[in-house]
């Protein structure tokens, strides 16, 4: 038998109903739930934004900032781009600190940059190049500040990479404003920024990406050894396997960067060449993914390099932007060549470069003039009055006003170069000539972006059986990819236009594009 409650006691619990909870508290039992659950939520997203905005100044602090210097002694003000940007990416060989570790030349002292690249940004984001300076080059280094007290350095002619020790040799705060005096100096480039990532950086950034694939051909050796001549040790360390699909991490990277020693007679010319095929396999990975536009990922790529990383003072709102500049280029409009240089000059010291006196201030001015890829500036045209024509679509684009990258898809060598004559013969704009994807292809193709059918509609009318696709990845610059069924380029009528157009000289640049797959070797 069950007992009841005595008088005055409250009822069990599961006796209450909602509506008694309801009378009790003045609100239903629903709401009190929202109110809380609101509470919570409100309180975590302060907290995850105020972890955000320490994350964010904490990243910030790290970054090391020093001004450029200028040749007066005065430190340069802040640069407001308004069109196309130049930065200079320069990678430091020090070794002081944790750099020192795992490198085959641990005893060398003093820091020269290793590798330095002009990263060229158009006005309108529709390419970016990046220009690659052989450390070797023989050039005249400029007078540069190297103290506080304004003290500058003499003029001399020695290697490029000297520029960044010179400017460094007392006070570290100027190797990168010497760096940058020596490249403005030479080029007449406006550079707005530049960047100094170390050893550390490098490998770090590279573990954040996950590693990155890549095809090497042969297996890539450079043994870290003992030089009599240099007293100190050197070679990389690099051990490469070959296949169609090596994964390498951070520190592999790292030393196939800097292998030289024991690879190609050590000459610098073809390392560039692997520097620009691994860095090309960074940029595919980087923006096939959602890396430069999540925020998330994107901040936590940087902060892997940001205690590395020295800039003239910009921080991570910069480095955003220039990752969602990139992002918007895509792979396909982001191309890396190397300075045109000569080899084996009279009077220049052994394993030096020259830069090519008639190629090298082409590429100079195109960059100055913002041209999508270096080659001489189009000349501007009359928008012609289309009319129409029954034997296929009307050309309303002249051939002096498109781009083209010529690539070889045979296995004949030298096609390239022989259609990019044919094409400069009949007009069009070259800006690079290298080799396709494979030597397979069978017939020729035209890879044109959205903006582009009407120009790839004149390309395709210049080379009989051609067939045109439309490409994600491509930019600005029509492709052409030779295939074993090309017969010559053949001439375009435009409408409103001559049926001769009159020929664009035009340097051709090897380049190779950063969606292209290429394979190390």
């Amino acid at each position: 038998m069950t007992t009841p409650p005595a008088s005055g006691e409250a009822q069990p619990s599961e006796d209450r109903t909602p509506q008694d909870d309801e009378a009790r508290h003045g609100r239903p039992r629903w709401a009190r739930i929202v109110r809380w659950t609101a509470a919570i939520v409100g309180g975590l997203a302060l907290l995850i934004v105020a972890a955000g905005v320490a994350d964010y100044f904490y990243l910030n602090s790290k970054i090391t900032k020093q001004p450029v210097v200028l040749p007066s002694g005065e430190v340069a003000p802040p640069k407001i781009a308004t069109k196309a940007e130049n930065f200079v990416l320069i990678g430091s060989d020090t070794r002081a600190g944790a750099n020192g570790k795992g490198t085959g030349g641990s005893t060398v002292e003093g820091a020269r940059s290793d590798t330095t690249i002009i990263l060229h940004i158009s006005a309108n984001q529709s390419g970016a190049t990046l220009i690659s300076i052989p450390r070797d080059s023989y050039v005249q280094i400029p007078s540069c500040v190297i103290k506080p007290d304004g003290e500058t350095s003499a003029p001399e002619t020695t290697k490029f990479n000297a520029a960044f020790s010179i400017g460094g040799e007392y006070y570290p705060r100027y190797a990168a404003s010497c760096t940058v005096h020596t490249i403005e100096t030479l080029t007449g480039l406006h550079i707005d920024h530049y960047a100094v990532v170390d050893f550390v950086g490098f490998e770090h950034m590279v573990e954040a990406l996950g590693g990155v694939r890549m095809c090497v051909a042969v297996p890539l050796k450079d043994p870290v050894f003992y030089s009599s001549v240099s007293h100190s040790n050197v070679g990389s360390g690099l051990d490469l396997p070959a296949g169609k699909s090596v994964e390498i991490d951070g520190q592999q990277a790292l030393d196939l960067m800097r292998a030289r020693e024991s690879l190609d007679g050590g000459g610098d010319l073809p390392r560039i060449k692997r520097q620009q095929e691994f860095v090309a396999a960074m940029i595919r990975k980087a923006t096939s993914s959602s890396l430069l536009i999540n925020p998330i990922k994107l901040q936590s790529f940087l902060s892997a390099a940001a205690g590395s990383l020295t800039t003239d003072g910009f921080g991570l709102d910069t480095m955003k932007k220039l990752a969602s500049a990139l992002h918007s280029v895509g792979a396909g409009g982001i191309h890396l060549l190397t300075v045109p240089n000569l080899t084996d000059q009279p009077g220049l010291p052994y394993g030096d470069v020259e830069w090519d006196p008639t190629q090298a201030p082409d590429l100079w001015n195109d960059l100055r003039h913002d041209t999508t890829l270096p080659g001489t500036q189009p000349t501007p045209t009359p928008t012609p009055t289309p009319t129409p024509t029954p034997t296929g679509p009307t050309l309303t684009v002249p051939p002096s006003s498109i781009d083209i990258a010529v690539e070889n898809g045979t296995s004949t060598s030298g096609v390239a170069t022989k259609v990019a004559s044919e094409l400069t013969a009949e007009g069009f704009h070259v800006v690079s000539v290298g080799d396709a994807d494979r030597e397979t292809y069978t017939r020729s193709l035209v890879e044109y972006g959205s903006d582009k059918v009407q120009s790839s509609q004149t390309v395709a009318a210049a080379i009989p059986g051609a067939r045109r696709v439309a490409s994600s990845t491509s930019g600005s610059t029509i492709t052409v990819i030779v295939g074993s069924d090309f017969t010559g380029v053949q001439p375009v009528t435009v409408a409103g236009t001559s049926s001769t157009p009159t020929p664009t000289p035009s340097p051709t640049f090897s380049s190779i594009s950063a969606a292209r797959p290429g394979c190390l070797s």
